[in-house]
């Protein structure tokens, strides 16, 4: 019996189902549940040093709060009308891999089971990207829920 469910989100199609399973085991099991957001704030740094933005610092890691924020109250928006009150937690990194600041917070958190949503990544992009979902599995010693979103179209990879 599962007693504190973590779930990591990401407001992607993969990630709202697995919200949605962590919702669920959390009212069957009568589970805290912990639903968080992580950001890298080092993309603040690299977006505007590269001139890839004529917003300020300040300004653009505002937005990308605020946009995390607002992820993290529809999430508990979703928990709470489904019957289950959820605690929102936004984690900011600052260039580490983004698995290592959630498995951070995994071990902080006292969770027993970590839902996470896996994008099906395949090919180049896979190796490229890499997977937050498949480094989590091996860096929190909690069971983990992986929850598969729909399989990419051929051309993606």
């Amino acid at each position: 019996m599962y007693q504190h469910i973590f779930v990591a989100i990401d407001d992607s199609p993969t990630s709202r189902k697995a919200l949605k399973e962590a919702i669920s085991l959390a009212k069957i099991h009568s589970a805290t549940l912990e639903i968080a957001h992580a950001i890298d704030e080092n993309l603040v740094h690299v977006f505007h040093s590269k001139g890839m933005t004529t917003t300020t610092r300040k300004e653009l890691k505002q937005v990308l709060r605020t946009d995390a924020e607002a992820c993290l109250e529809r999430a508990v928006e979703r928990a709470r009308k489904a019957g289950v009150e959820a605690t929102p937690r936004l984690l900011r990194g600052h260039g580490e891999p983004i698995s290592d600041v959630i498995a951070s917070a995994i071990r902080e958190s006292g969770a027993d089971l970590l839902v996470v949503g896996s994008h099906g990544r395949r090919g180049v992009r896979r190796l490229f990207l890499g997977s937050v979902a498949e480094n989590l599995v091996r860096k929190v010693g909690i069971s983990v829920l992986m929850v598969r979103g729909p399989e990419p179209a051929d051309d993606e990879g």
